[in-house]
C-alpha cells in the first residue's frame, strides 16, 4: 500500500509538480490560521503561552484553595471536638463532686438533726429522771435507733448497739446496762472479761476498739462455743468524759453484718454519741434506785 502512494506521488510529480506546490500553500495557510487563533486567544486571556487554558489553571487554583480550606476547617473540627470532650468530661467531674458534696451535706444534716434529737431526749431525762425511770427502756431504744441512723446504709448494715457497765459484785467483768432491738433475750446473759474480749479492751485502753472482722483471730475478741452470730464487723468504744481512767463507767459495742462495715466518720459519730450518753448513764451507775431498773447486780444478769 505504501508503495502504491509512493507510486501516485511520482505521477504527480512528472506531471507537472502542481500537487506538492498546493500542499505547500495548504500547509502554510494552516500554520498561519493557527498562529493568528493562537494569538488572538493569547490577547483575550483564555490561554497562557504555552497554550494552557488560563480557566483550568484559575480553577485548578481555586481547587487547591479549597482542599486547603477543607483541610484546616477540618483540623480546627478536630481541635473543637477534642475541646468540647474534654469540656464535657471535666463538667461530668464536676457534677459528680457536687452530688457527691450534695450527698454529704444531706448525711451529715440528717446525722446533726438526730444529734440533736438525742441530745434533747438525754437533757429532758435529766430533768424529769422520775418520769425517766418509768420509760427507761423506751428513752435508750430511742438514743440508740438516733445512733444507728446515723449510721451509712445501717439497713443492709443491720447494726445492733449494746452497752455494758463495771460488774458492781464480780472483778474482772462488765454487765449489761441497756441494748438495742434486734437482739434476744441471751443478750443480757453475755457478761464480756475485762481481759480476753472487745469490749475489755476498750475498757482497759480506754479506747475505741475496731473489729472489721471477727473471725480473725488477730484481735482480741471472745468466740464463744455455738454462737449464733450474725455479724462480721464489732467496734467497741469507752464511754467517759474524758481521757482519765476514773472517768470511764461503761463501753458501747456496735456489730455490723458485712466485714469492715464502718468509716471513719461514722466511727467519730459513735464516739460523739457515747459522750452525750455518759450524764444520763451516770446518774444511773451512781444511783442505787436506778440501778434497780438494769440488770446491774442482779440474778439475771450475775
Amino acid at each position: 500500500m505504501i508503495s502504491d502512494l509512493f507510486s501516485l506521488f511520482e505521477k504527480l510529480d512528472k506531471s507537472g509538480g502542481w500537487f506538492f506546490q498546493f500542499l505547500s500553500y495548504f500547509f502554510a495557510g494552516v500554520l498561519i490560521t493557527v498562529f493568528v487563533v493562537y494569538v488572538i486567544r493569547l490577547w483575550k486571556g483564555e490561554i497562557n503561552w504555552l497554550g494552557q487554558p488560563t480557566q483550568e489553571l484559575i480553577e485548578g487554583e481555586g481547587t487547591s484553595e479549597l482542599v486547603a480550606s477543607h483541610e484546616l476547617l477540618r483540623k480546627e473540627l478536630e481541635a473543637a471536638t477534642e475541646q468540647l470532650a474534654l469540656a464535657q468530661e471535666e463538667a461530668q467531674m464536676l457534677k459528680s463532686l457536687y452530688d457527691e458534696l450534695d450527698q454529704k451535706y444531706d448525711d451529715e444534716t440528717y446525722s446533726t438533726s438526730q444529734i440533736m434529737y438525742a441530745a434533747s431526749e438525754v437533757s429532758l431525762a435529766l430533768y424529769d429522771q422520775p418520769n425517766f425511770l418509768k420509760n427507761r427502756d423506751d428513752v435508750y431504744d430511742n438514743l440508740l435507733d438516733y445512733l444507728i441512723n446515723t449510721l451509712k446504709d445501717f439497713r443492709e448494715k443491720s447494726p445492733r448497739i449494746v452497752i455494758h457497765v463495771k460488774h458492781p459484785n464480780q472483778e474482772g467483768l462488765l454487765v449489761h446496762f441497756t441494748h438495742s432491738s434486734g437482739f434476744t433475750h441471751r443478750v443480757k446473759e453475755y457478761m464480756p472479761p475485762i481481759f480476753g474480749s472487745a469490749a475489755g479492751r476498750a475498757w482497759r485502753t480506754q479506747d475505741l476498739y475496731y473489729i472489721p472482722d471477727v473471725e480473725s483471730s488477730e484481735y482480741e475478741y471472745e468466740r464463744k462455743a455455738r454462737s449464733s452470730r450474725a455479724y462480721r464487723t464489732l467496734v467497741s468504744v469507752p464511754i467517759s468524759a474524758g481521757t482519765e481512767p476514773d472517768s470511764c463507767i461503761g463501753v458501747l459495742s456496735l456489730t455490723g453484718t458485712p466485714v469492715n462495715a464502718y468509716e471513719k466518720i461514722e466511727l467519730e459519730r459513735v464516739v460523739l454519741f457515747t459522750k452525750l450518753l455518759f450524764p444520763l448513764i451516770l446518774t444511773e451507775v451512781r444511783n442505787p434506785e436506778v440501778n434497780n431498773h438494769s440488770e446491774m447486780g442482779t440474778e439475771k444478769g450475775s
